[in-house]
């Protein structure tokens, strides 16, 4: 497969540093190798850049299922997404819509039979998930959205052994008894944790939220990460809040066009926070998941596959 593919076009040189910035890892290589490629030792974290956000899933897609796809024989896959505000997509406090559209296709293409989106949203589900556009992108693939605030049923207590803090929770069942487990959430600031992403996205697959605010978020938010290791993590930095996160509406709103894409969830977090920040260290979860080892936290370490993906 060469380069020039419609799929997996990569761009120029210049145009391509231009965008990754100084001191990045540039991997210009043709596109087959470029996405199978896998270091010793390293962390694969896959970067999609474009404008058009249905390109960016399938690129992003193709990537994973070139990568050990969502493992063998799944049937059933929980999705986490961000739609706990009652935001419109263009705003940029929840997953875009069109990225779960162009996941759910896919993923059905491929011979998975079940998709649940379970979601404890943070403001009505019945104005947010509308609003978001996720619920009609969900159920135009006729699969399930579960508002996890009115279905209490589907919690189970579980036990995190490895934890500081967050020693046990109630989890929606859908994700512990799912085939593969898929995170997308999206990248914004964050009041209280300083940014979300995909770790602190999984406050939304839990009963008490309430409890990792009173007992150290940020703990609780590295905590609850040695408990759940999704199968694949795509975060959404399509749009960006920079400020008034989580809900917004942001004052500045940033549009990097980019999907961060890793089994990794914590080297996903440390690259994407780059977006807002020079440093790990400016984020305190991101601080903890490094001295508890949770993932990678390194970008030198990372092995990096930057993909320019047109329109």
């Amino acid at each position: 497969m060469t380069a020039n593919t419609p799929d997996e076009h990569l761009m120029n040189r210049r145009e391509f540093l231009k965008w990754t910035g100084a001191g990045a890892a540039v991997l210009m290589l043709p596109g087959r190798a470029l996405l199978g490629l896998a270091a010793k030792d390293a962390k694969d974290v896959w970067v999609f850049h474009g404008p058009d956000k249905r390109a960016l899933m399938t690129a992003a897609m193709r990537a994973i299922y070139r990568n050990g796809a969502l493992g063998k024989n799944v049937k059933n896959v929980a999705l986490k997404v961000n739609a706990a505000w009652t935001r419109t997509p263009a705003q940029g406090a929840n997953t875009h819509p069109e990225l779960v559209d162009s996941f759910l296709e896919f993923v059905l293409d491929a011979g998975v039979k079940r998709v649940v989106v379970p979601e404890h949203p943070c403001r009505s589900g019945r104005e947010s998930f509308p609003k978001s556009g996720i619920l009609p992108a969900v159920e135009k693939h006729s699969q399930k959205m579960i508002d996890l605030g009115r279905v209490k049923r589907s919690f189970r207590q579980v036990e995190l052994p490895k934890a500081r803090k967050l020693t046990q929770a109630q989890v929606a069942a859908e994700f512990l008894e799912a085939d593969a487990v898929v995170n997308i959430p999206v990248a914004k600031h964050h009041s209280g944790a300083k940014l979300t992403m995909a770790m602190k996205n999984w406050m939304g697959a839990v009963r008490d939220r309430g409890f990792w605010h009173r007992n150290d978020l940020h703990q609780c938010i590295a905590d609850f990460s040695t408990f759940i290791k999704p199968t694949w993590t795509i975060i959404d930095a399509t749009r960006t809040m920079m400020d008034s996160g989580p809900q917004g509406p942001a004052r500045k709103l940033k549009t990097p066009n980019l999907l961060i894409v890793s089994k990794d969830q914590v080297a996903a977090d440390a690259y994407a926070s780059r977006l807002f920040h020079s440093s790990i260290d400016a984020v305190k979860y991101l601080r903890i998941a490094r001295e508890m080892r949770l993932g990678e936290t390194d970008i030198a370490k990372m092995s990096v596959h930057k993909v320019d993906v047109p329109a």
